[in-house]
């Protein structure tokens, strides 16, 4: 129950700052992003289609995320997408998250941990590493941080400050 209640806050409309530092080469990013994250239900269409495409049942889904994105690099480019999350638990704090953009057939799959009111997802995939973790300051206020790794040594580390300006209108 406490995951899906974690899931369930993530709904809304959000604010994001992020700061991306690319370790090997000392260059730093800076950007922002709207998101609009809605919480599906375990019985949803989407959910189901999700759990039958990688054979999982749809019993052991907590719930889905839409995640709709609009991010700017300062002075860079402006880019949009829309991605649906499924959370597929294997116990009481940990599972599966699948990972589907909106314009694709494909996903990823990456496995998910919740301890101590952080969720911490872990992606491989290319000889790629990502570890990103997610908490709460508040109800409004949400940190997320991510460090991706490729085999040849090569590091990018960001940190999201966001802010929930309120419930996504439908």
């Amino acid at each position: 129950m406490q995951n899906v209640n974690f899931f369930k806050k993530q709904s809304g409309r959000w604010f994001s700052q992020r700061t991306t530092h690319y370790l090997k080469a000392g260059d730093s990013k800076a950007g922002k992003s709207d998101l609009e994250i809605v919480y599906i239900d375990t019985n949803a269409d989407d959910v189901v289609r999700i759990c039958d495409q990688v054979g999982w049942f749809t019993k052991d889904a907590i719930g889905g995320l839409r995640i709709v994105q609009k991010s700017t690099i300062l002075g860079g480019q402006t880019r949009s997408q829309s991605t649906l999350l499924v959370a597929i638990a294997t116990d009481d704090s940990s599972g599966k998250l699948v990972s589907q953009p909106n314009d694709s057939d494909s996903t990823q799959i990456s496995q998910y941990r919740f301890e101590n009111d952080v969720l911490t997802i872990v992606t491989e995939a290319n000889d790629l590493r990502s570890e990103e973790r997610w908490w709460f300051i508040t109800e409004r206020l949400r940190m997320r941080t991510n460090v991706l790794s490729d085999a040849n040594g090569q590091t990018m580390a960001s940190f999201c400050s966001e802010i929930k300006l309120g419930e996504v209108k439908t």
